[in-house]
């Protein structure tokens, strides 16, 4: 991929380094053994060792990055990359944040054994897909980023309009999701997560094969 700007993959990079300092750091404030999973009530249901929340998350992170900076070099409609080459460092940086802001919680959850804060968590998840939903109009067609359906990946005005659609949905969707989640009972808010989060993906998924059955139907009707 061309024109990288160096400024902001370094940004990205601080975004990798950060959660292995922040992890080394909480390193000595740790027990060996730490909760590892809480059930939907918040009760802690599971323990592991202490390198499992420290090291998974920042590694992840890590082996993300190297995915995502390859992928255009690799998919046969790599020159797509060029045309929102600017949009797709910022959905890097803004998804290696959010690994980030995923790493802090868990950390929390982890020291404390409280799920703390979920509340503000769910809300985060939201913004993430609001911030998502800000950039997926600029996308343009590949095998690896964006609403990748048989539809939209077989016509390329599908691809451009599901996208667009798509954009709207998860930017507004992933807004209200944050507010939502800030007013009600955690565990509500979980589940009006889960539930938004299936139809954030549902709705560009149908729509992709309704605007491709109309514009094949079209298409056959001017021949």
């Amino acid at each position: 991929m061309k024109n990288i700007n160096w400024k902001k993959e370094a940004l990205i990079w601080v975004a990798l380094i950060a959660p292995l300092i922040y992890s080394a750091f909480m390193w000595s404030q740790l027990p060996d053994i730490v909760p590892s999973h809480w059930n939907i009530n918040g009760e802690i249901d599971d323990y592991s060792g202490k390198e499992l929340p420290l090291l998974l998350l920042p590694c992840m992170n890590l082996i993300l990055y190297f995915i995502l900076f390859f992928i255009p070099r690799i998919d046969p409609r790599k020159k797509n990359y060029e045309l929102f080459n600017s949009s797709y460092q910022n959905i890097r940086l803004i998804v290696h944040i959010f690994f980030i802001g995923v790493h802090v919680f868990v950390m929390h959850a982890t020291k404390t054994h409280e799920m703390a804060g979920l509340n503000f968590f769910i809300a985060g998840v939201g913004l993430f897909f609001a911030m998502l939903g800000n950039y997926m109009r600029t996308m343009r067609s590949n095998f690896f980023v964006g609403i990748r359906t048989p539809w939209t990946l077989s016509n390329e005005e599908v691809w451009k309009q599901t996208h667009a659609l798509g954009g709207r949905v998860w930017f507004y969707g992933g807004l209200i999701l944050a507010v939502i989640s800030l007013f009600v009972p955690d565990v509500t808010a979980t589940f009006i997560l889960i539930g938004g989060i299936i139809i954030l993906a549902f709705i560009p998924i149908i729509y992709s094969y309704l605007k491709y059955k109309e514009i094949t139907r079209i298409s056959n009707q001017q021949r």
